[in-house]
């Protein structure tokens, strides 16, 4: 797999559609080229924001909290996760996607895709990394 070079705040689709082996190697190429965003990755602080906050939290919370609460969407959207021709995901009715429940648990489904990705991410970051574990 040739991994294609963009602008680091580059959110357009990539151009061509990867299977999850594919969009796993290429999100963790380019999170482990920056130490800080390793970082970031690694810290729980980073993927959600208090909805209730105060001037006591708001002080005690690190600058970056909640800076990735949008990677995956960032994901779906960078990898053309949403497309219909994309051969690696399914979500609408005509795919016959899985639901149980009221709940799309289909793992070709955007969401699910994209929230198993970071899963990897983090899971081979954590061995690249291993104090942080």
């Amino acid at each position: 797999m040739d991994l294609i070079d963009h602008e680091p705040n580059d959110i357009k689709f990539i151009g061509h559609y990867l299977d999850e082996d594919g969009v796993v190697a290429d999100v963790l190429a380019r999170v482990s080229a920056d130490p800080v965003a390793i970082e970031r990755w690694l810290d729980p602080q980073s993927w959600g924001f208090p909805l209730h906050i105060s001037s006591v939290t708001l002080k005690a919370m690190p600058e970056h909290a909640g800076c990735l609460m949008f990677a995956a969407m960032g994901i779906r959207n960078f990898y053309g996760l949403w497309h219909a021709d994309n051969p690696h995901t399914a979500f609408g009715l005509e795919d016959d996607v899985q639901i149980e429940d009221g709940i799309v648990t289909d793992p070709r489904h955007p969401d699910n895709f994209s929230f198993r990705v970071i899963e990897r991410v983090k899971e081979e970051l954590r061995k690249l990394v291993p104090e942080a574990a």
